[in-house]
């Protein structure tokens, strides 16, 4: 048996709600960092402290820790475009360096000697075009992009960390498909959280979609488990 060890930002609350209502088929440990960034792992100053953090839970390798990495909302829906208009550089490079600087902490925890990763991708954005309510939207006022432009570069994100987790062998999951209204491709209704203020996915819906997935790989790793003996 082995134990999820879920690390990211505030979207692993998802996570943790999952196991909290016997959702996950495995036990579960979580280490939830606040505003913290993909960008922010090639700082160990960065303001969060997330890598320290992540570090000093995950090394040296744990026994029977399958890490789960949760980052990107706050990349592409906040921190990449406010870069890109603060230093006057494109959108594309501050990607890069998200996509860059995410790689690098998962290739540590690999070479480190854990031969399971799994990479999750970032969840779509639900801060509405112009919306000045809740913590998290005035705090992120200095950005103007447009609900569509933020949840499409969450899409290109999240491409980008299935092809790494693609080339390295590594299990990727996301819940997009779950979350996205298939007509607009914009977050559907059901999915934004019961308060306004919230930017959060809705608690139980996203906690239910994240088990499936979890769950999912969890079967597959079972598998490789038994063919290894």
């Amino acid at each position: 048996m082995h134990v999820w060890y879920f690390v990211g930002d505030s979207h692993v609350q998802s996570f943790e709600t999952a196991a909290a209502l016997g959702w996950l088929r495995y036990p579960a440990r979580f280490l939830i960092v606040p505003g913290a960034t993909a960008v922010g792992l090639r700082n160990p100053e960065s303001r969060t402290q997330a890598l320290a953090r992540f570090r000093e839970m995950l090394l040296p390798v744990v026994p029977d820790i399958v890490p789960v990495i949760q980052l990107g909302e706050v990349d592409c829906g906040f921190v990449i475009w406010w870069r890109a208009q603060a230093y006057g550089e494109s959108v594309e490079a501050q990607l890069d360096a998200a996509i860059t600087a995410y790689t690098d902490f998962v290739d540590l925890l690999c070479h480190a000697g854990y031969g399971r990763v799994v990479v999750t991708g970032a969840v779509p954005p639900t801060i509405r075009d112009g919306q000045k309510w809740g913590p998290v939207a005035r705090a992120r006022h200095a950005v103007t992009a447009s609900l569509r432009d933020r949840t499409d570069l969450t899409l290109r994100y999240n491409r980008r960390l299935a092809d790494m987790a693609a080339q390295r062998n590594l299990p990727y999951a996301d819940i997009a498909a779950h979350a996205l209204d298939a007509g607009t491709g914009l977050i559907c209704d059901t999915y934004r959280n019961p308060n306004p203020r919230d930017h959060h996915l809705h608690p139980i819906r996203a906690a239910q979609a994240w088990a499936a997935v979890i769950n999912g790989i969890d079967r597959s790793l079972s598998a490789i488990d038994a063919e290894r003996g």
